[in-house]
C-alpha cells in the first residue's frame, strides 16, 4: 500500500513530467511553493486565473494545452484540501528519499522561494502589520531558498534536511491558519 510520502513522490513525478512535457523552467516543488503562499494569505485564485499563474510561474512557452488543465486544477484543489485536512496531512512536494540528496535539496530550496514568490504574489498581506512570528517564518523560508552547498553536508545532513522540511510543512500550516482564520469566523448579523 502506498505511503503519503510515496503518494507525494508519485505527484512530484507526474507534475514534473506534466511540466516538463510543457518546456517548464520551474519545478513542481517552486510551483506548489508558490500556491501554497499564496493560498497561506488567504488569497484564492478561479480556475482561469490558476491556469494562468501556473503557466507564467512555471515559465511555460504557451498556455496550458486543453489535455492538461484538468490535471493543474485538481493540482490546485488538491493542494487547498491539504492544507484545510483537519489531519493536518500537508505535505511538501519533493522528489522521493531515493532521489540524490542535492536534487532534494534544491527541490526545497525551489520550494521555499516559490512560498515566498506566492506570499508576495497575493498582495494581501502589509508588511508593517505582519506579527513577528510570521516575520520570523518568512525569515526562515528566505534561508530555506538557498539550501545547503555540498560542503556543508555531512552524516547529519539527512536529518537536519528533514527537520528542515518537516518545520517548513509545519510554518505553512500555521501561517495558512493564521491569515485565513479571520475568513473562517462566522459573521454576526
Amino acid at each position: 500500500m502506498p505511503t503519503k510520502a510515496n503518494a507525494k513522490s508519485s505527484r512530484f513525478d507526474l507534475y514534473s513530467n506534466l511540466a516538463l512535457a510543457q518546456g517548464a523552467l520551474n519545478s513542481p516543488s517552486a510551483l506548489q511553493g508558490w500556491l501554497i503562499g499564496y493560498a497561506a494569505t488567504g488569497a484564492r485564485l478561479n480556475k482561469e486565473q490558476w491556469l494562468t499563474e501556473s503557466a507564467k510561474y512555471l515559465d511555460l512557452r504557451e498556455a496550458w494545452p486543453d489535455n492538461n488543465k484538468l490535471p493543474m486544477l485538481a493540482f490546485y484543489q488538491d493542494e487547498l484540501k491539504s492544507l484545510q485536512s483537519e489531519d493536518m496531512d500537508f505535505a511538501l512536494l519533493l522528489p522521493d528519499d531515493e532521489e540524490d540528496f542535492t536534487v532534494r535539496m534544491q527541490a526545497f530550496a525551489d520550494w521555499a522561494k516559490g512560498f515566498l514568490d506566492g506570499f508576495g504574489a497575493s498582495g494581501r498581506v502589509n508588511e508593517a502589520h505582519m506579527d513577528e512570528e510570521v516575520v520570523e517564518v518568512l525569515r526562515h523560508y528566505d534561508a530555506f531558498s538557498y539550501g545547503i552547498e555540498d560542503d556543508e553536508i555531512d552524516d547529519d545532513g539527512e536529518l537536519l534536511f528533514t527537520e528542515l522540511v518537516e518545520h517548513a510543512r509545519v510554518t505553512a500550516l500555521f501561517l495558512f491558519y493564521h491569515f485565513n482564520q479571520k475568513q473562517q469566523e462566522p459573521k454576526l448579523h
